[in-house]
């Protein structure tokens, strides 16, 4: 009987052996650099990085804020006022990865004043955004954030997709199987990956942003009408964006007959009350400031009707109280004599030319909002960035 029950109990000893393993970080040196837990591991070992150093503020946030703010602006104000600001946004980050985030911070880098929380109203519409968020959150999640991402990303049994939830082993799955197909090709992008490491650049720098989108418009839909009518190759990007847009047009909710309904529907108040929780248990010193971030306009023909409204509903009554400090730069660009394509270098990012406008347009919104401690004497010796100065 004790044989049988060693031979039954062994697999079972050996998965939680593994994940184990794969909640300690094991597979993280050999997890794909160009995948969102890829990135998230680029991001957590520039943090770690003891040249770095302290770190006052942040920004996190999606892509929108990734190419929209001109990180290396940032950073340099910030050190004139003996201070850092660090940039750790990430593409496809919603509020539950970006909540895992805030709490790797409180416990590795308790120093953190106060950031930036940069999303858009499109990211308002859901509490969250997808099991891709599994991967970004990964390299930051502990064992005791399990309840906390639990509350806010569904577990369902039907869908494997679902179980990174609750294990690491299968948050890790799908690179797993990756790694097994073409074991030569991860050890590639690896070796790249390691080789071209920059925290620095990473922390306080820019990406490259390159282009407009006047030849288009981003007036609204009829842009991809007449980008479907071309056939070149280097809008096929664009083209895909479309897809995704007029997918999005026809599935968006109408959040104004939800606002008007005696009672919300679930999904709207299951988000305001996530959001709502999540901002306020933020524990930095200095208010998060929340800036909704600039759409193109041809987001008006794509967002669900009474969305923007919805969304500032939602984060309003917490600036109201000071839990938080408001900034709505959706419509930024709307009122540009070219409407705004020349700002932008697809549907949704800005280009390099429109985060620096942007950007000198925020800088003295954040003075008041976000840098208003900050004396210039640093209380120990901040980094020196080596970037040109504007």
């Amino acid at each position: 009987m004790l044989r049988k029950l060693l031979v039954l109990a062994a697999p079972l000893a050996l998965v939680l052996v593994i994940e184990a393993l794969f909640a300690a970080g094991a597979w993280e040196p050999f997890a794909e650099p160009q995948s969102h837990a890829g990135t998230s591991l680029d991001l957590e070992h520039a943090l770690r990085d003891p040249a770095i150093g302290r770190i006052d503020y942040v920004t996190i946030g999606s892509s929108r804020p990734e190419y929209g703010i001109d990180h290396a602006l940032l950073a340099t104000h910030a050190e004139r006022l003996g201070r850092t600001h660090a940039d750790l946004t990430m593409p496809g980050t919603h509020w539950t990865s970006a909540g895992v985030l805030a709490r790797w911070l409180e416990r590795e880098h308790p120093e953190v004043r106060g950031g930036i929380i940069a999303l858009s109203v499109q990211d308002l519409a859901f509490a969250y955004n997808g099991y891709y968020e599994l991967g970004i959150l990964q390299p930051f999640r502990r064992v005791d954030d399990l309840g906390w991402i639990a509350a806010r990303i569904p577990f369902a049994m039907h869908d494997v997709a679902s179980y990174g939830v609750v294990s690491a082993l299968f948050a890790w799955r799908d690179d797993v199987r990756a790694f097994v197909a073409a074991p030569t090709q991860r050890k590639e992008h690896i070796e790249w990956r390691n080789s071209h490491r920059d925290p620095r650049h990473l922390l306080f720098g820019n990406p490259e942003s390159h282009g407009d989108m006047c030849r288009w418009g981003v007036d609204g839909l009829a842009a991809c009408d007449r980008l479907e009518a071309a056939t070149d190759d280097d809008s096929a990007g664009l083209r895909r964006q479309c897809r995704e847009l007029r997918t999005r047009a026809a599935d968006a909710p109408d959040f104004a007959a939800g606002r008007a309904a005696a009672e919300l529907p679930a999904f709207m108040s299951n988000t305001r009350d996530r959001v709502r929780a999540q901002l306020e248990g933020m524990h930095w010193p200095t208010p998060p400031v929340v800036i909704l971030m600039p759409m193109p306009r041809i987001w008006n023909d794509v967002l669900g009707r009474g969305q923007h409204e919805w969304a500032l509903q939602i984060l309003q009554p917490l600036a109201d109280a000071g839990r938080i400090r408001l900034l709505d730069a959706t419509a930024f660009f709307d009122a540009d004599a070219d409407r705004g394509c020349g700002s932008f270098f697809d549907f949704y990012h800005q280009n390099a030319q429109g985060r620096e406008r942007f950007t000198r347009w925020l800088l003295p919104q954040l003075q008041g909002l976000l840098y208003q401690d900050a004396t210039g004497t640093p209380a120990s010796p901040a980094p020196t960035l080596d970037r040109p100065r504007p």
